[in-house]
Protein backbone atom coordinates (compact mmCIF):
# COMPACT_ATOMS: atom_id res chain seq x y z
CA UNK A 1 0.00 0.00 0.00
CA UNK A 2 3.05 2.37 0.62
CA UNK A 3 3.61 1.99 -3.35
CA UNK A 4 3.72 5.50 -5.04
CA UNK A 5 1.39 6.61 -7.54
CA UNK A 6 3.03 5.97 -11.22
CA UNK A 7 4.03 2.50 -10.52
CA UNK A 8 4.04 0.29 -13.15
CA UNK A 9 3.52 -3.65 -13.19
CA UNK A 10 4.53 -5.60 -16.56
CA UNK A 11 1.60 -7.88 -17.25
CA UNK A 12 1.47 -10.95 -19.69
CA UNK A 13 1.49 -10.44 -23.01
CA UNK A 14 -1.58 -12.51 -25.59
CA UNK A 15 -0.81 -14.02 -28.75
CA UNK A 16 -3.07 -14.70 -31.51
CA UNK A 17 -1.67 -17.07 -34.60
CA UNK A 18 -3.31 -15.00 -37.10
CA UNK A 19 -1.54 -12.39 -38.97
CA UNK A 20 -1.88 -8.97 -40.19
CA UNK A 21 -5.08 -7.42 -38.63
CA UNK A 22 -6.63 -10.26 -37.63
CA UNK A 23 -3.54 -10.74 -35.14
CA UNK A 24 -3.85 -9.16 -31.98
CA UNK A 25 -4.20 -5.70 -32.12
CA UNK A 26 -5.01 -3.96 -28.33
CA UNK A 27 -5.40 -4.63 -24.88
CA UNK A 28 -8.64 -2.69 -23.00
CA UNK A 29 -8.91 -2.79 -18.82
CA UNK A 30 -12.04 -3.19 -16.81
CA UNK A 31 -12.83 0.56 -15.29
CA UNK A 32 -11.34 1.62 -12.11
CA UNK A 33 -10.34 4.63 -10.43
CA UNK A 34 -6.96 3.19 -9.43
CA UNK A 35 -5.82 2.11 -12.19
CA UNK A 36 -4.90 2.57 -16.09
CA UNK A 37 -3.47 0.58 -19.04
CA UNK A 38 -0.59 1.38 -20.92
CA UNK A 39 0.46 -0.37 -24.10
CA UNK A 40 3.46 -0.36 -25.08
CA UNK A 41 5.17 -1.83 -28.83
CA UNK A 42 8.31 -3.08 -29.51
CA UNK A 43 9.99 -3.09 -32.89
CA UNK A 44 8.40 -6.51 -33.81
CA UNK A 45 5.66 -5.10 -33.60
CA UNK A 46 4.28 -7.16 -30.42
CA UNK A 47 2.26 -5.42 -27.73
CA UNK A 48 2.82 -5.40 -23.74
CA UNK A 49 0.19 -4.36 -21.57
CA UNK A 50 1.36 -2.55 -18.15
CA UNK A 51 -0.76 -1.57 -15.57
CA UNK A 52 -0.16 1.47 -14.39
CA UNK A 53 -1.17 2.95 -10.45
CA UNK A 54 -3.03 6.17 -10.55
CA UNK A 55 -3.45 6.61 -6.88
CA UNK A 56 -2.27 6.14 -3.59
CA UNK A 57 -3.38 2.43 -1.38
CA UNK A 58 -5.06 2.43 1.45
CA UNK A 59 -5.31 -1.80 2.32
CA UNK A 60 -7.22 -0.38 5.48
CA UNK A 61 -10.24 0.73 3.18
CA UNK A 62 -9.40 -1.90 0.05
CA UNK A 63 -7.02 -4.58 0.53
CA UNK A 64 -7.87 -6.82 -2.89
CA UNK A 65 -8.83 -5.52 -6.05
CA UNK A 66 -10.50 -8.03 -9.48
CA UNK A 67 -9.88 -6.74 -12.70
CA UNK A 68 -10.33 -7.82 -16.48
CA UNK A 69 -7.92 -7.51 -19.06
CA UNK A 70 -8.87 -7.99 -22.39
CA UNK A 71 -6.59 -8.56 -25.87
CA UNK A 72 -8.72 -7.55 -28.93
CA UNK A 73 -7.78 -8.65 -32.06
CA UNK A 74 -8.62 -6.44 -35.57
CA UNK A 75 -10.37 -9.08 -37.40
CA UNK A 76 -14.26 -8.82 -38.66
CA UNK A 77 -15.84 -9.99 -36.56
CA UNK A 78 -13.41 -8.83 -33.70
CA UNK A 79 -12.17 -11.91 -31.36
CA UNK A 80 -11.25 -11.41 -28.11
CA UNK A 81 -9.15 -13.35 -24.94
CA UNK A 82 -9.53 -11.99 -20.94
CA UNK A 83 -7.33 -12.31 -18.14
CA UNK A 84 -8.54 -12.21 -14.51
CA UNK A 85 -6.07 -10.15 -12.62
CA UNK A 86 -6.39 -10.30 -8.75
CA UNK A 87 -4.55 -7.75 -6.83
CA UNK A 88 -3.77 -7.92 -3.06
CA UNK A 89 -2.73 -4.67 -1.38
CA UNK A 90 -0.18 -5.63 1.67
CA UNK A 91 0.17 -3.91 4.96
CA UNK A 92 2.51 -1.18 5.28
CA UNK A 93 3.06 0.72 8.87
CA UNK A 94 0.91 3.92 7.87
CA UNK A 95 -1.36 3.76 11.17
CA UNK A 96 -0.23 5.07 14.65
CA UNK A 97 -1.81 2.82 17.32
CA UNK A 98 -4.91 4.52 18.72
CA UNK A 99 -5.73 4.75 22.66
CA UNK A 100 -9.30 4.69 23.47
CA UNK A 101 -8.88 7.44 25.61
CA UNK A 102 -7.16 10.53 25.47
CA UNK A 103 -6.86 10.63 29.41
CA UNK A 104 -7.56 7.75 31.81
CA UNK A 105 -8.77 8.72 35.35
CA UNK A 106 -8.81 6.57 38.04
CA UNK A 107 -10.05 6.24 41.16
CA UNK A 108 -8.28 3.32 43.81
CA UNK A 109 -8.95 2.14 47.29
CA UNK A 110 -5.61 3.40 49.44
CA UNK A 111 -6.74 -0.30 50.90
CA UNK A 112 -6.49 -2.19 47.71
CA UNK A 113 -4.42 -4.96 48.21
CA UNK A 114 -1.20 -5.46 46.31
CA UNK A 115 -1.55 -7.61 43.10
CA UNK A 116 -4.60 -6.31 42.43
CA UNK A 117 -5.48 -4.63 38.57
CA UNK A 118 -5.71 -1.23 39.31
CA UNK A 119 -7.03 -0.65 35.40
CA UNK A 120 -6.04 -1.25 31.72
CA UNK A 121 -5.17 0.36 29.19
CA UNK A 122 -5.84 -0.27 25.29
CA UNK A 123 -4.84 0.73 21.80
CA UNK A 124 -5.58 -0.62 18.54
CA UNK A 125 -3.88 -0.24 15.23
CA UNK A 126 -5.92 -0.36 11.92
CA UNK A 127 -2.53 -2.44 10.09
CA UNK A 128 -2.29 -5.61 10.83
CA UNK A 129 0.61 -8.29 11.53
CA UNK A 130 3.39 -7.10 13.72
CA UNK A 131 2.33 -3.46 12.72
CA UNK A 132 -0.70 -3.97 14.55
CA UNK A 133 0.85 -5.57 17.27
CA UNK A 134 1.32 -2.99 20.18
CA UNK A 135 3.23 -3.38 23.29
CA UNK A 136 3.01 -0.61 26.45
CA UNK A 137 5.58 0.98 28.32
CA UNK A 138 5.83 3.90 30.95
CA UNK A 139 7.39 7.14 28.76
CA UNK A 140 6.76 9.21 31.80
CA UNK A 141 6.43 8.61 35.97
CA UNK A 142 7.97 9.39 38.90
CA UNK A 143 9.90 7.10 41.16
CA UNK A 144 7.39 6.85 43.83
CA UNK A 145 4.74 5.82 41.50
CA UNK A 146 7.01 3.45 39.62
CA UNK A 147 7.39 1.42 43.17
CA UNK A 148 3.58 1.39 43.47
CA UNK A 149 2.15 0.00 39.61
CA UNK A 150 3.36 -2.29 37.20
CA UNK A 151 2.50 -2.23 33.65
CA UNK A 152 2.14 -5.28 31.66
CA UNK A 153 3.31 -4.69 28.26
CA UNK A 154 1.37 -7.17 26.56
CA UNK A 155 -1.91 -6.74 27.71
CA UNK A 156 -1.74 -2.98 29.00
CA UNK A 157 -2.59 -3.97 32.44
CA UNK A 158 -1.95 -2.10 35.39
CA UNK A 159 -1.04 -3.65 38.87
CA UNK A 160 -0.52 -3.02 42.02
CA UNK A 161 2.84 -3.79 43.33
CA UNK A 162 3.27 -1.77 46.35
CA UNK A 163 1.19 -0.55 49.78
CA UNK A 164 -1.02 2.14 48.34
CA UNK A 165 -1.12 4.71 51.02
CA UNK A 166 -3.68 7.97 50.67
CA UNK A 167 -1.41 9.94 53.47
CA UNK A 168 1.68 9.68 52.02
CA UNK A 169 0.28 10.00 48.27
CA UNK A 170 -2.79 10.74 47.05
CA UNK A 171 -2.69 11.64 43.55
CA UNK A 172 -0.09 10.07 40.47
CA UNK A 173 0.55 11.06 36.80
CA UNK A 174 2.04 8.69 34.57
CA UNK A 175 2.31 8.39 30.85
CA UNK A 176 1.82 5.32 28.73
CA UNK A 177 3.58 4.70 25.36
CA UNK A 178 1.89 1.96 23.00
CA UNK A 179 4.18 1.24 19.95
CA UNK A 180 3.67 -0.91 17.35
CA UNK A 181 6.04 -3.47 15.38
CA UNK A 182 7.13 -0.77 13.12
CA UNK A 183 8.10 1.71 15.36
CA UNK A 184 4.99 4.04 15.10
CA UNK A 185 3.49 5.09 18.86
CA UNK A 186 1.21 7.27 20.45
CA UNK A 187 0.67 8.10 24.37
CA UNK A 188 -1.89 8.38 26.71
CA UNK A 189 -1.74 10.20 30.28
CA UNK A 190 -3.18 8.23 32.87
CA UNK A 191 -4.59 10.47 36.34
CA UNK A 192 -4.91 8.25 39.62
CA UNK A 193 -6.50 9.50 42.71
CA UNK A 194 -6.48 7.31 46.23
CA UNK A 195 -9.02 7.15 47.84
CA UNK A 196 -9.04 7.51 51.74
CA UNK A 197 -10.07 4.38 53.66
CA UNK A 198 -10.46 4.77 57.69
CA UNK A 199 -7.10 2.99 58.56
CA UNK A 200 -6.00 5.35 61.06
CA UNK A 201 -7.13 5.20 64.65
CA UNK A 202 -6.77 8.50 66.27
CA UNK A 203 -3.91 9.65 68.66
CA UNK A 204 -4.03 11.70 71.23
CA UNK A 205 -1.49 13.84 73.03
CA UNK A 206 -1.34 15.17 76.47
CA UNK A 207 0.55 18.07 77.92
CA UNK A 208 0.19 17.78 81.63
CA UNK A 209 -0.24 21.60 83.44
CA UNK A 210 -0.56 20.18 86.67
CA UNK A 211 0.98 16.52 88.13
CA UNK A 212 -0.99 17.15 90.82
CA UNK A 213 -3.92 19.44 91.94
CA UNK A 214 -4.83 20.67 95.54
CA UNK A 215 -8.46 19.34 96.36
CA UNK A 216 -9.36 22.66 96.99
CA UNK A 217 -9.05 24.08 93.51
CA UNK A 218 -11.63 25.95 92.19
CA UNK A 219 -13.81 24.99 89.50
CA UNK A 220 -12.29 25.00 85.87
CA UNK A 221 -8.87 24.88 86.92
CA UNK A 222 -7.09 23.62 83.95
CA UNK A 223 -5.14 19.94 84.56
CA UNK A 224 -3.67 18.97 81.01
CA UNK A 225 -4.45 20.16 77.66
CA UNK A 226 -4.92 17.44 75.36
CA UNK A 227 -4.73 17.19 71.25
CA UNK A 228 -6.26 14.40 69.18
CA UNK A 229 -5.02 13.93 65.67
CA UNK A 230 -6.57 11.75 62.80
CA UNK A 231 -4.27 11.36 59.64
CA UNK A 232 -6.93 10.17 57.78
CA UNK A 233 -9.49 12.78 55.73
CA UNK A 234 -13.14 13.57 55.68
CA UNK A 235 -15.76 12.27 58.51
CA UNK A 236 -12.35 9.30 58.65
CA UNK A 237 -10.29 12.11 60.04
CA UNK A 238 -12.97 14.03 61.98
CA UNK A 239 -12.19 13.32 65.70
CA UNK A 240 -13.98 13.84 69.24
CA UNK A 241 -12.86 13.31 72.68
CA UNK A 242 -14.44 12.47 76.48
CA UNK A 243 -13.64 10.78 79.38
CA UNK A 244 -15.09 7.40 80.18
CA UNK A 245 -17.11 7.27 82.89
CA UNK A 246 -18.01 9.53 85.87
CA UNK A 247 -15.18 11.68 86.73
CA UNK A 248 -14.82 15.24 88.64
CA UNK A 249 -13.22 16.40 85.46
CA UNK A 250 -14.69 17.07 81.77
CA UNK A 251 -13.24 17.78 78.94
CA UNK A 252 -13.86 21.31 77.14
CA UNK A 253 -12.96 22.32 73.27
CA UNK A 254 -10.61 25.32 73.18
CA UNK A 255 -9.67 24.84 69.15
CA UNK A 256 -9.63 22.16 66.65
CA UNK A 257 -8.79 18.99 67.87
CA UNK A 258 -7.49 20.75 70.98
CA UNK A 259 -8.98 20.19 74.66
CA UNK A 260 -8.41 21.35 78.20
CA UNK A 261 -9.16 18.86 81.15
CA UNK A 262 -10.70 21.02 83.33
CA UNK A 263 -11.92 20.49 87.18
CA UNK A 264 -15.84 20.08 87.10
CA UNK A 265 -18.12 22.66 88.06
CA UNK A 266 -19.30 21.50 91.21
CA UNK A 267 -19.51 21.90 95.11
CA UNK A 268 -16.40 20.06 96.71
CA UNK A 269 -15.36 18.18 93.18
CA UNK A 270 -12.21 16.89 94.78
CA UNK A 271 -11.79 15.28 98.04
CA UNK A 272 -8.39 14.06 98.76
CA UNK A 273 -9.81 12.45 102.13
CA UNK A 274 -12.42 9.93 99.44
CA UNK A 275 -9.64 9.73 96.85
CA UNK A 276 -6.03 10.31 96.57
CA UNK A 277 -6.04 10.01 93.01
CA UNK A 278 -8.22 9.53 89.84
CA UNK A 279 -7.16 7.52 86.75
CA UNK A 280 -8.96 8.57 83.66
CA UNK A 281 -9.70 7.32 80.64
CA UNK A 282 -9.41 9.69 77.78
CA UNK A 283 -11.07 8.15 74.31
CA UNK A 284 -10.68 9.89 71.02
CA UNK A 285 -13.57 8.26 67.90
CA UNK A 286 -13.18 9.19 64.71
CA UNK A 287 -16.37 9.92 62.23
CA UNK A 288 -15.69 6.80 60.02
CA UNK A 289 -17.57 3.42 59.55
CA UNK A 290 -16.72 1.97 60.91
CA UNK A 291 -15.36 4.04 63.54
CA UNK A 292 -11.69 3.54 65.11
CA UNK A 293 -10.88 4.89 68.44
CA UNK A 294 -7.67 5.49 70.55
CA UNK A 295 -7.19 6.23 74.16
CA UNK A 296 -4.72 7.21 76.90
CA UNK A 297 -4.91 6.79 80.47
CA UNK A 298 -3.77 10.14 82.94
CA UNK A 299 -3.36 9.80 86.95
CA UNK A 300 -4.33 12.73 88.54
CA UNK A 301 -3.13 12.99 91.85
CA UNK A 302 -5.24 15.20 94.71
CA UNK A 303 -3.25 17.31 97.45
CA UNK A 304 -4.21 17.51 100.80
CA UNK A 305 -6.01 21.14 101.77
CA UNK A 306 -6.59 21.89 105.46
CA UNK A 307 -10.73 21.25 105.11
CA UNK A 308 -11.56 18.73 107.83
CA UNK A 309 -11.23 20.04 111.93
CA UNK A 310 -10.00 17.79 113.98
CA UNK A 311 -12.79 15.68 115.81
CA UNK A 312 -12.81 13.83 119.74
CA UNK A 313 -14.17 10.07 119.91
CA UNK A 314 -15.82 9.93 121.66
CA UNK A 315 -17.43 13.93 122.12
CA UNK A 316 -18.30 13.89 125.09
CA UNK A 317 -15.98 12.42 128.61
CA UNK A 318 -17.64 11.96 132.42
CA UNK A 319 -15.00 11.15 134.68
CA UNK A 320 -15.83 10.54 138.24
CA UNK A 321 -13.12 11.28 140.62
CA UNK A 322 -12.65 10.51 144.55
CA UNK A 323 -12.63 14.14 146.50
CA UNK A 324 -9.56 12.53 147.91
CA UNK A 325 -7.51 11.99 144.66
CA UNK A 326 -3.96 12.81 144.80
CA UNK A 327 -2.55 15.93 142.74
CA UNK A 328 -1.03 15.10 139.43
CA UNK A 329 -2.91 12.22 139.37
CA UNK A 330 -4.16 10.79 135.84
CA UNK A 331 -8.19 11.63 135.56
CA UNK A 332 -8.61 10.77 131.90
CA UNK A 333 -6.81 10.24 128.23
CA UNK A 334 -8.91 12.11 125.34
CA UNK A 335 -8.08 11.44 121.87
CA UNK A 336 -9.08 13.63 118.95
CA UNK A 337 -7.93 12.56 114.99
CA UNK A 338 -7.97 15.08 112.13
CA UNK A 339 -9.16 13.50 108.66
CA UNK A 340 -6.17 15.48 107.54
CA UNK A 341 -2.73 14.48 106.18
CA UNK A 342 1.21 15.65 107.29
CA UNK A 343 0.69 19.14 109.38
CA UNK A 344 -2.93 20.26 108.51
CA UNK A 345 -3.38 16.15 110.09
CA UNK A 346 -1.26 16.59 113.43
CA UNK A 347 -3.49 17.27 116.39
CA UNK A 348 -2.68 18.92 119.38
CA UNK A 349 -4.11 19.90 122.33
Amino acid sequence: ESTRPGARFLLGSGRDPDIGKNSLQNYQLSPNPLFSLVVKESPDGTKHPELVLQESLDREKQRNYHLTLTALDGGDPVRSGTIQIKINVTDANDNTPMFTKEIYKVRLLENLPEGSLAFQVKATDSDEGTNAEITYSFSDIANGARQLFSLDSRTGEVKVTGPLDYEEGKHYEATIEGRDGGGLSAQAKVHIDILDVNDNAPTISLLPILNSIPEDSVPSTVVAVINVRDRDSGDNGAVSCNIDGDSPFKLESSSENTYKLITAMLAKALDREEAAFHELVLRARDGGEPSKTGTVRIRVVVLDANDNSPVFSPSEYTVRVPEDVLVGSSLVTVTATDSDEGMNGHVKY
